[in-house]
Order: structure tokens, then sequence, then C-alpha cells
């Protein structure tokens, strides 16, 4: 979702305790807490399947469920506690037309945004494990997530988020269409497998900047 210098979405809106974003093609951004056991099931299908497709989350594939569902439990438990924030995309039908699936089938993506414990480095916070299930590749959702979690960051009062990609995948091109700009690389400090090492590229994107030309 692309926006002016200044311009804010269409007003907030409150689901019980997930601020609620309309977006793109009636997407919605939400973030959410507690997860009930529903949601738990349908972020770890998410995860797990993200993973099998070669998405960078955490794992080489191939993974199943009981692999990932330690790292979404201890990230859960982050959010239970008020400390990071989870952020999902919803998406506004059902793959490939008819109407959209039942909560929380409807989730089609999700994020989390760590707080920073650094005492001096609270003005900005980490998005990490941006993800959307294949089945809605294709469909903006995940530049529609970072928008809402862009969106929710200013209105939290933070100054900056960063993450990290995996290089050589072309992620930074897709993250600098949202605003994120490459500040550092480590050279080989993923090993994907023997033989596979990759950069660790941190992208930062500053919140007050978003819409604004960049140089090329």
């Amino acid at each position: 979702m692309s926006r002016g210098p200044g311009q804010r979405p269409a007003g907030d809106a409150t689901r019980g305790d997930a601020a609620v974003r309309p977006a793109f093609g009636g997407a919605r951004v939400e973030r959410i807490a507690p997860v009930d056991a529903a949601l738990r099931a349908r972020l770890l299908r998410i995860w797990t399947d993200v993973s099998n497709t070669g998405g960078w989350v955490g794992f080489v594939p191939p993974v199943a469920q009981e692999d990932v569902a330690p790292a979404l439990d201890a990230a859960l438990r982050r959010v239970h506690e008020g400390r990071d924030w989870l952020v999902v995309v919803r998406a506004a039908a059902a793959p490939g037309g008819g109407p959209p699936p039942a909560w929380p089938d409807d989730v089609a993506g999700f994020a989390f945004v760590a707080t920073n414990d650094r005492l001096l480095s609270e003005h900005w916070r980490w998005v990490l494990r941006v993800q959307v299930h294949p089945d809605h590749q294709g469909a903006r959702l995940g530049a529609v997530l970072l928008d809402g979690i862009g969106d929710m960051a200013e209105d939290a009062g933070l100054e900056m988020l960063h993450l990290t990609v995996r290089g050589g995948e072309g992620l930074e091109s897709f993250y600098g269409r949202a605003g994120y700009h490459e500040v550092a690389r480590i050279p080989g400090a993923i090993r994907v497998a023997p033989g596979d090492d990759r950069d660790q590229v941190v992208l930062v994107c500053r919140l007050s900047e978003r819409g604004s030309p960049r140089p090329s």
C-alpha cells in the first residue's frame, strides 16, 4: 500500500485486544493478544508450510509442525507477556475467489515485532518472521502486512524498524519497496547447509520517511 508523506490510512478500529486496520483489497492487519488454541494452530500451519516452500523464517526444509512448534510457542510467550507484538494479515476472500474463510482460517500471514531490551535503543524494534502462506502468494498481503506494522509502530511512537534477511534470495528489493533499506551486511553469517553460506543483511525502515522518494 503506498502513501504520501504524512498520509494515514482510514481510521483505527478495535476488535477485543486487536488493533484493526483496513488495507488493500479488503485485507486487514491486526495486532492480537492473547492467542487461543485455534489461532495457534493456524500460525503453526502457516510457519510450517512457508518453511517447506523455501521461505526464510528460521528453518531449512523439510520440517514438520513439531519442529516449528517450540519456536512458535517461545514467540507467543513473549506476546502473552506483553513484550512483543503479534501482527496478522487477514485475507478478504478465499484464494481464487469465494467468501472469506472463518476466523482464524482467514489469517493469511503474520509477523512479530520484538521489544528492544537495550535501554538506549527503545526508539526502534525488530520485525521478525514475516511470512504469508503459499496459498496467498501474489495477493500483495506481505506488503499490506509490512505497511500495517509500520502504521502501528508510528502510533506507538517508534522511529525505526529493523529486520534481517538472507542474502541471495532477492528479498532486498521486496523490502525496499516497503521502505526498508540495507545498512549492514555480514558475509557468510548464515549456514544453510555445508558449503552453502549466505550473507545476513540488515535492513532499516525510518518511519518518518515512508513514502518519500529515495535515491537509487
